[in-house]
């Protein structure tokens, strides 16, 4: 285990994130990298990966794995009371999800295939991987946000896939797929999966490790993408559940075994896949104490009553919040008490 450098802070101490790299046994193997917590309040996913470790001790993979819990302290030790109100930079307001670099932005796609026309699909691979890290290398950040997050890439960047682990809110287990991906991702035990298309970038981490090789390939024409990028969400943010973990973990060890990284036969879920076109949301209409009376993860109908909210005017008035389609819930706010315009509940739509 080694300690990369995040934060000086006023005191003269500096924050640092532990990064764990285990080799693998089997040359030529896939390689994965994993990481969690960079929300500081989405914590399921650390006691996740210390799991894990403990198995990977055990059970030693094929492939290179390297694991990055808690990878960004500073929103882990960013407290107002109780409350953890790490999803934003608390000196720049950016969402920490969003500091990531594209790599391959301003690159001459053109002028790299003409010089490796020659090259085999690996050779080609390798010399791209390369031509990334290199522009990573050269980056010079500004602000802790986005020095955090380019040592994160700088971390992940000799993988073949990263699991970036999240949490949301109140939720189901879901996740978001790149949609050249959606076979391998029935793999992860991850019930409902949000398609996203891989030329839509919205720079988040799974997005821009995939995000350059899609962009290689559209200018190439031919080939596959031989990365892959997800983002899990495990459950309610604030939250901690050793059984629900042991769970999660189950998860992502079958989709290792179908990627041979780790050992053993895995097998095929049957996840609710439908485009993240599909994925809608119901804000408050007016303010109030807000209560979803739907149930996450169980499907609605279209005109179901889903929401009620308490409002005070001249006398206390309820307002019934019907759901405009047919689908699942599978997030919703986090607080009963809600402001005009709140995000209260995001449905996995049939047919919007």
């Amino acid at each position: 285990m080694k300690r990369v450098k995040v934060l000086t802070l006023a005191s003269g101490d500096s924050l640092s994130v532990p990064v764990y790299t285990i080799s693998g046994r089997k040359q030529g193997a896939p390689s994965v990298y994993l990481q969690s917590a960079m929300h500081g309040s989405e914590v399921q996913g650390s006691l996740v990966l210390a799991l894990l470790l403990d198995y990977l001790e055990k059970n030693p993979p094929l492939g290179n794995v390297r694991i990055v819990p808690n990878c960004n302290p500073v929103g882990l030790n960013n407290k107002r009371g109780e409350y953890t109100d790490g999803r934003n930079d608390p000196v720049r307001g950016d969402n920490w999800n969003r500091k990531y670099f594209l790599a391959s932005e301003g690159l001459d796609f053109d002028a790299f295939l003409r010089k490796h026309k020659n090259a085999s699909e690996p050779e080609l691979h390798s010399a791209f991987r390369r031509l990334l890290k290199a522009k990573l290398t050269a980056i010079k950040p500004k602000g802790v946000g986005e020095r955090l997050a380019l040592n994160l890439q700088r971390l992940s960047i000799d993988y073949d896939i990263c699991l970036d682990l999240h949490c949301a809110n109140r939720s189901v287990r879901h996740a978001y797929v790149p949609e050249f991906a959606v076979d391998d991702a029935a793999y992860l035990g991850i019930p409902f999966q949000l398609v996203m298309p891989q030329d839509k970038f919205g720079g988040s981490m799974d997005e821009v490790f995939f995000a350059p090789w899609a962009a290689l390939l559209r200018h190439r024409g031919e080939g596959s993408i031989p990365v892959q990028g997800y983002t899990l969400e495990l459950g309610n943010h604030e939250e901690l559940s050793l059984a629900a973990a042991q769970a999660d973990l189950a998860g992502i060890l079958n989709f290792l075994r179908h990627r041979g990284i780790i050992a053993g036969r895995a097998k095929r879920y049957r996840p609710l896949q439908r485009s993240l076109n599909n994925y809608r949301l119901i804000s408050a209409p007016v303010g109030g104490l807000a209560e979803i009376v739907c149930t996450l993860g169980k499907p609605v109908k279209k005109g179901e009553v889903v929401i009620r909210i308490l409002n005070f005017g001249s006398r206390p008035k309820f307002t019934e919040i019907k759901s405009p389609w047919a689908g699942v819930p599978i997030l919703a706010h986090s607080s009963a008490v809600a402001n005009e315009g709140a995000e209260l509940l995001k449905i996995l739509a049939e047919n919007p």
